[in-house]
């Protein structure tokens, strides 16, 4: 299966079908967020390609943060409940019965950091399904998990969806003789893309090292 052409495919349909926007991201989250299937789920890199439609005005912003928060608060929320449900059995489970290191990665990280590992987790690809799965395994409570699981979907969809609309904005004014404006957009996201990597490259290892780790 060609993947690129596939999400091609899904972007042109929610470009022509805007009222369907909210909807098809909402599931595309929900799946990507979801325990055991979200790995197959390349949600991440539709939204953020999505930001590019939303910056030239195609796409409704509020449609796709509120569809795409709802669904990946949801897809965590049942990987909650797998974990509650399961318990220790968790790594019997695809694909932690392959690759264990995941979730040993995603008990180590809320070990250390409890309910602040819900929002960490969001924004790991690895981590995003199996850290709620962990939450739940522990006995974590639910008003706890949902208020980290809801408030890290809400900042989560803004954080993906900005560079490209970002990108787009400068394109629309350097198209339109704004090239000032535009240089000053395209060198600000630079700068801030920039810092965000070599902070999260500082940060990552400290993130994911266990108590009593140096």
């Amino acid at each position: 299966m060609d993947i690129a052409a596939a999400l091609s495919d899904l972007l042109t349909f929610v470009e022509t079908h805007r009222a369907y926007a909210g909807l098809v991201f909402g599931l595309m989250a929900f799946g990507e967020s979801l325990v055991v299937v979200g790995v197959l789920i390349p949600a991440t890199g539709v939204m953020m390609a999505a930001g590019a439609l939303v910056g030239a005005g195609t796409l409704p912003f509020v449609d796709l943060w509120i569809g795409g928060a709802l669904g990946a608060a949801l897809g965590d929320t049942v990987s909650f409940w797998v974990g509650r449900r399961l318990g220790p059995h968790v790594h019997r489970l695809w694909p932690f019965s392959r690759h264990p290191e995941t979730l040993a990665a995603a008990r180590a990280v809320f070990a250390r950091w409890g309910w602040a590992a819900i929002l960490i987790g969001r924004f790991i690809g690895p981590l995003r399904a199996s850290v709620p799965t962990v939450a739940g395994m522990s006995d974590m409570r639910p008003g706890v998990f949902q208020a980290a699981n809801f408030g890290s979907a809400i900042l989560w969809i803004p954080v993906l969806i900005a560079p490209a609309s970002i990108g787009a904005v400068a394109w629309d004014r350097f198209r339109g003789g704004d090239a000032t404006t535009a240089g000053l957009l395209v060198a600000g996201l630079a700068a801030i893309l920039i810092a965000a990597v070599w902070a999260w490259r500082r940060l990552l290892p400290r993130l994911m090292r266990r108590d009593g780790e140096p």
